[in-house]
């Protein structure tokens, strides 16, 4: 007799949401199957993960579990998480589920944190928090274009749903080939990303650009402060880029999320080049400087060729 819990311990890793039983040859539903549901279905599953709360004839089961609750409490007095902390029973941050170095994608996995999917979620949650500094300095100018606080709110909760694609990765079947399998259906949080946001920015580009001078030169990535900060969410995109460019490779990432990052990154450009010249601070560009060659002739350091003993000698005479 096969062991249940292995079999469904190895496809719960394997991102599966059924397995077969192999003593009756019924399909069971495994855990990521129920959590994707959200509920307990009453059915009495064989996995459930949310105590079998609604199965009929457990009449009892919220008095006990109530019992069982407050004298859970008195030996552990927090669970974090939803389960609130020693001093709140609010929901908390911490659940203390990833203190040995692991933490659970969207599809039930639990991976160590030095993942390229786990690097590439971070990377994109830190140019989320970069691109919201920028929001709250322009915010703090109190400048009369509107525009750019609005699209960079939009931008925002789109880079949340980049983040929501990136922590489902698509389970990728090395023995089927079919092309259709690399095909993302855009449907929301977890899904697929869009190509209409990617439109969007590029027509967001557009207008920036059309507003500024012809660009003829490298530009400092510096002048006010609101530049300043578009200029570092632009490097965080870059490198936000090159974390999911392996993810796209392994084909478990959407193309349309990478390209979004890319166009972002041009954005965040065109956006750096329009805070220093739109908004009122009547401050230029601060452009590249080739090195001053005849400075550097004036200020190079003259040695001399003089041997050490006829400089002795000079001294001594």
């Amino acid at each position: 007799m096969q062991d249940i819990e292995e079999i469904h311990r190895r496809a719960v890793e394997q991102g599966s949401t059924t397995y077969i039983d192999p003593d009756t040859g019924f399909t069971v539903f495994t855990e990521l199957a129920h959590r994707r549901r959200g509920f307990c279905c009453g059915n009495m599953c064989r996995h459930c993960p949310y105590d079998h709360v609604n199965v009929r004839g457990k009449t009892k089961t919220r008095k006990v579990a109530i019992v069982e609750e407050e004298e859970e409490k008195e030996i552990c007095p927090s669970k974090g998480g939803r389960h609130g902390g020693r001093l709140t029973s609010k929901n908390v941050p911490y659940t203390r589920s990833g203190d040995a170095g692991t933490s659970s994608l969207l599809t039930g996995e639990r991976r160590l944190k030095t993942d390229l999917s786990f690097e590439a979620m971070g990377t994109v949650d830190e140019l989320c928090s970069a691109v919201g500094v920028a929001y709250a300095e322009l915010q703090q100018q109190h400048h009369p274009d509107a525009r750019l606080e609005e699209w960079l709110l939009e931008i925002m909760s789109r880079l949340f749903d980049v983040g929501s694609h990136l922590a489902k990765p698509r389970r990728v079947d090395d023995d089927n080939d079919d092309e259709e399998e690399e095909i993302f259906v855009a449907d929301g949080i977890g899904g697929g990303f869009s190509s209409e946001h990617i439109d969007t920015l590029e027509d967001w580009i557009d207008l920036l650009t059309d507003e500024l001078p012809e660009l003829t030169s490298f530009i400092l990535p510096t002048g006010t402060k609101a530049a300043a900060f578009f200029h570092v969410a632009r490097t965080v995109c870059r490198r936000a880029e090159r974390c999911v460019v392996p993810l796209v490779q392994a084909k478990v990432c959407d193309p349309r999320a990478l390209q979004y990052l890319n166009r972002l990154s041009d954005f965040l450009f065109a956006a750096a080049r329009y805070a220093n010249l739109k908004l009122g601070t009547k401050r230029e560009e601060i452009l590249y400087r080739k090195p001053n060659r005849v400075a550097q002739q004036r200020q190079r350091v003259v040695v001399s060729t003089q041997s050490n003993a006829t400089k002795n000698e000079k001294e001594n005479s």
